[in-house]
């Protein structure tokens, strides 16, 4: 299947009938408190012509149950989570500088995430930098890199996003890695091409897994090994 932007019908039928809030709950170990769609800012579809190119940030804490109602309702290009863990969420939509994040009493910490996308591998600044050899590449610099990560830590999760590849980690101890730490982290990892502002923190937004990628129409999905190590993104269960 080619990649092709998703249309608007194909956005609804997959909300509506292919998302599986209950995977996304199961995959992430702790809810987050806020998530965030981007209506159309690539792909220029919108169901909200004004909406193109905002960012719009849902409000803090809401259930699962009504994450999937917002995404019926405007059909988003993109879906993510917030990596961060906030004291207070409800004090971050007024007064709060996400940016600032790390050097704030209201922060707890934040996921560690590693991001691979095929434009890191042929220096592109371009998203639209991908194909299917390029991402088969990107997945075999993915299981290199999960299988030096798996000597490092315990609990690592491999996610397609769509067009590249994340790797979450989930110990527990990682969340209180500050920005130091993760820097050491990506000087040593820059090999297997990974995004650093991802990994250093300044990017706290992530793809949420079984959401859709409109850029592309392939489902954000998590891979076990074997399907890491056989991967081929024409796969059923990747296409809307």
């Amino acid at each position: 299947m080619p990649f092709s932007k998703s249309t608007l019908k194909q956005r609804e039928n997959f909300y509506k009938n292919k998302f599986n809030i209950k995977k996304v709950r199961e995959f992430l170990p702790i809810q987050p408190q806020f998530f965030a769609i981007d209506a159309g800012t690539e792909t220029k579809i919108a169901k909200n012509k004004k909406d193109i190119g905002k960012l719009l940030i849902l409000k803090p804490n809401i259930s699962y149950e009504e994450l999937r109602e917002k995404l019926i309702e405007h059909l988003p290009e993109d879906v993510y989570y917030d990596r961060n863990i906030y004291k207070n969420p409800e004090n971050c939509p007024s007064n709060f500088k996400f940016s600032e994040a790390f050097h704030s009493d209201n922060f707890l910490g934040q996921e560690l995430a590693f991001d691979i996308d095929p434009e890191n591998i042929i220096k592109s600044r371009s998203i639209w930098s991908f194909n299917k050899d390029l991402i088969i590449k990107a997945s075999e610099i993915t299981l290199e890199f999960y299988n030096e990560l798996k000597r490092n830590f315990n609990n690592v999760r491999i996610v397609y996003s769509g067009r590249g590849f994340h790797l979450h980690v989930f110990d527990k101890g990682v969340y209180n890695f500050r920005m130091s730490e993760r820097g050491k982290l990506n000087n040593r990892f820059l090999k297997y091409k990974i995004d650093p502002w991802v990994s250093y923190g300044k990017i706290r937004l992530m793809r949420l897994p079984y959401s859709l990628n409109s850029l592309c129409s392939r489902i954000c999905t998590p891979l076990s090994v074997k399907e890491l190590e056989n991967f081929n993104p024409d796969y059923k269960k990747y296409l809307i």
